[in-house]
């Protein structure tokens, strides 16, 4: 990622899914990257839990990933996923002591 954005910028690209997982939690401190993982997270366990309500399982048998996180899940939930851990990301990255500096 380029890093000669403004702050404004960048929060906007993460709103609009446009940054990675990885990307944004590049640009944090410590504490508030491991807050951003954690909601990350959340994410991905209510986008698998979403899809095992709807149905709509990996085996015949149904979900395997009970209380943990379905990458097919992720995947399928395409830029909305990258566009839910911005909203997470520019909670914490909209605080300037939540930034790392170069």
């Amino acid at each position: 990622m380029n890093t000669n954005y403004s702050a404004a910028q960048l929060m906007h690209f993460a709103e609009q899914g446009l940054l990675d997982k990885a990307e944004m939690a590049h640009m944090l401190p410590p504490a508030s990257k491991a807050n951003f993982l954690r909601g990350c997270e959340d994410v991905e366990k209510a986008l698998t839990q979403a899809c095992a309500d709807h149905g709509d399982h990996c085996l015949a048998s149904g979900c395997a990933m009970r209380g943990e996180s379905c990458l097919n899940a992720i995947l399928n939930a395409g830029p909305e996923y990258n566009k839910a851990c911005g909203r997470v990301w520019v909670a914490l990255f909209s605080n300037p002591a939540n930034r790392v500096t170069a």
